[in-house]
């Protein structure tokens, strides 16, 4: 069976068709240009009334401001202005109390005009975000966030003040050492009485722990730094500084009676002598002046080439005695002369010339790290120096060289022949004395090790130069005769 056909209409040509309409997506709305600058500007104006509303009606210090590494954000104003004010009136009121042994002191930071600037830092921390206009506090919290400040309160107080309340402190804690007493007896010296120690407090120390304790603000209990000031000179040291270290002598023989006695005079100034650390001796001043009345008498001298006679004739022998013994005790000789010409009772370079009249003197220094004690002694025999102190580090000795041995002084001295028994014209001249001959010479001092005996070091400590004595003549007084009446 066949399927009957279709029939079909034609469509009117004068009807017209609806357009079919599409749906709206949310893709299309996004994709809308002034749908997005919409939404866009939406956005930032309710972000800044929602931030302009939190700063604005904030009653709080802004996020991002510290004082003293503390957050302030946490705080309104009022609650600020508390907390700070309490903590530096509890760094400034804080209560110390000093103690030493049975004594007590009390002490407060308001006591040296303790201070905190407080109210300059609370007022620079409400400062941000709390003035200007509201776009003015928007950009300064927004600044906040990438630039947070910090602020710090400054602690002042009254220095001197400060040294002053710990320099009287340490006025009532001293208590003054005391040296062992050593008596310089005549013969050598002796302790007396032995020594005590001191005690100081360390002002420093105490300035610092005061200081740091202020910073704190803690109230509590110090005990005060009190040390120990030993003597100077203690028992022990008393004791080891009493050894006899040198003794240095120089021969008398030849010498006349008035010669020893201007010696002995000399170095009786001498005995029994204290030499302090670092103190320079000068012999002149402590010998005086040699005038008859402190007893000195007429005896040999030199004088520039020639042996004469003079007050106080012998008193070089007593300083060069003195100076060798020096050196061999390891001071320091700050001003020594050498004679004119070489004397005899001791080594070249060894002696040390003194006078009034050019003013040449021996000056030497104690460099040890202890008293020296200096005591003398003059017998028939001998002119006598003993050094007592601490042992030095090394044995000293000095070592005397002659470097020229042959030198001649050209000019001569005259002696009238009245008797005319040498000499009878005066164009006649018989030798009298030949004059010793001059030299020059070197002082070295050598220190060796006291165990082993090795030479550890060697100094020099002079070249000197000797003229050659004068040849004295006698001549005669009578005149020539005239020729052809001889």
């Amino acid at each position: 069976m066949q399927r009957p056909p279709i029939r079909r209409r034609n469509a009117p040509t004068n009807v017209r068709r609806r357009p079919i309409r599409k749906k709206n997506t949310l893709k299309d709305l996004f994709s809308n240009p002034l749908f997005a600058i919409f939404l866009v500007a939406a956005i930032v104006a309710g972000f800044v009334i929602f931030k302009r509303s939190g700063t604005i009606n904030n009653d709080y210090y802004l996020k991002g401001v510290y004082i003293n590494s503390v957050d302030m954000s946490a705080y309104t104003k009022e609650q600020g202005e508390s907390m700070l004010n309490q903590w530096a009136d509890k760094l400034v009121n804080a209560q110390y109390r000093l103690v030493y042994q049975d004594k007590s002191w009390t002490f407060s930071p308001k006591d040296v005009g303790a201070s905190i600037n407080t109210e300059d830092i609370l007022e620079k921390a409400w400062f941000f975000g709390h003035t200007g206009s509201a776009a003015d506090r928007e950009n300064m919290m927004m600044s906040l966030r990438y630039s947070p400040q910090e602020l710090w309160t400054e602690f002042t107080y009254d220095e001197e003040a400060l040294k002053s309340f710990i320099a009287q402190i340490a006025r009532e804690v001293y208590v003054a050492p005391q040296d062992a007493d050593i008596l310089l007896d005549t013969y050598q010296p002796v302790i007396l009485s032995q020594s005590k120690d001191g005690l100081a407090l360390d002002e420093e120390a105490l300035f610092n722990t005061l200081y740091t304790a202020m910073m704190e603000g803690v109230s509590k209990e110090i005990e005060l730094p009190v040390e120990k000031k030993p003597a100077a000179i203690s028992s022990g040291d008393a004791a080891e500084g009493l050894q006899l270290i040198v003794t240095y002598q120089t021969s008398l023989e030849g010498s006349s009676s008035a010669r020893r006695s201007n010696i002995r005079t000399a170095l009786a100034n001498f005995n029994a002598f204290e030499v302090k650390v670092g103190e320079a001796i000068s012999f002149n001043e402590v010998v005086g002046s040699r005038t008859t009345l402190r007893g000195y008498k007429e005896a040999t001298v030199y004088y520039g080439a020639t042996i004469t006679e003079g007050v106080g004739g012998g008193i070089c022998q007593a300083s060069s005695t003195l100076y060798a013994a020096v050196l061999q005790a390891g001071m320091d000789v700050i001003e020594r002369h050498n004679h004119s010409m070489v004397v005899s009772y001791c080594k070249a370079s060894m002696d040390a010339a003194v006078s009034e009249d050019s003013q040449d003197d021996f000056v030497f220094v104690n460099n040890t790290d202890y008293n020296i004690y200096i005591y003398t002694d003059v017998t028939r025999d001998y002119a006598i120096v003993n050094i007592y102190g601490r042992k030095p580090d090394y044995r000293i000795e000095l070592y005397s060289t002659i470097l020229q041995n042959d030198i001649k002084n050209t000019s001569i001295t005259t002696v009238p022949d009245e008797s005319g028994i040498y000499a009878y014209y005066t164009d006649e001249y018989t030798l009298k004395k030949e004059g010793k001959l001059g030299r020059r010479s070197m002082l070295e001092r050598i220190y060796y090790d006291w165990e082993t005996g090795l030479e550890v070091k060697r100094e020099e400590i002079s070249q000197d130069y000797y003229e050659g004595e004068r040849d004295t003549y006698w001549v005669g007084v009578h005149p020539i005769a005239p020729a052809g009446q001889q």
